[in-house]
């Protein structure tokens, strides 16, 4: 089932243009750079800055959990080579296909931005940014013949609740640093 739903999106949604946008969809992903920066953005500001680093945490352990655990502990052969797929548009990536890395990093990054309690306009438009680009870079995947609709499925559940769980964890820590920190101060 897989790989017919893989065959049916290169017999229906392949065009120049469509690889050329898979393509740079696809690189917006890679090393998680978009999602660093926006963490970057948050830190910059000090109301929101336990947000920025949650979402660094979010990252991280996303990337940390997909590629050195669930990665060599399946050892899933990719699509492309499982099935002798040749037009690849992207160099073939190295390691295992389940989980989809770009998809779990790139939720689990939507999710920590879906926290911020901010109701403005501003943050409202960028956590459906970051859910529309998630769900992009996790299309792309199967687009480009690098990962089977399970390994982007799974990627995207455990992305959602490393990102929820990094922004559960982090502001506890803060509040349990916070409150030691400021009983050091009253001393």
């Amino acid at each position: 089932m897989d790989a017919a739903l893989l065959d049916i999106l290169q017999a229906h949604a392949r065009s120049p243009f469509m690889d050329a946008l898979m393509v740079a969809v696809t690189h917006l992903g890679d090393l998680a750079v978009v999602w660093l920066a926006a963490a970057a953005a948050l830190i910059a500001q000090p109301k929101r800055r336990i947000f920025g680093i949650a979402l660094v945490v979010a990252v991280v352990a996303a990337a940390a959990i997909g590629a050195f655990l669930l990665k060599p502990l399946f050892g899933r052969e990719r699509p492309f080579l499982a099935h002798g797929f040749a037009h690849l548009l992207v160099p073939p990536p190295l390691g295992s296909s389940f989980p989809s890395n770009h998809s779990m990093v790139s939720f689990a990054a939507a999710a920590a931005l879906c926290c911020l309690p901010d109701k403005t306009r501003l943050a409202t438009g960028l956590k459906v940014a970051a859910v529309t680009l998630a769900c992009l870079i996790a299309f792309s995947r199967l687009y480009l013949y690098v990962h089977y609709p399970s390994d982007v499925l799974a990627g995207a559940v455990l992305g959602v609740a490393t990102g929820c769980l990094a922004v559960k964890l982090t502001l506890a820590a803060s509040k349990r640093f916070g409150r030691r920190r400021g009983a050091r101060n009253d001393r």
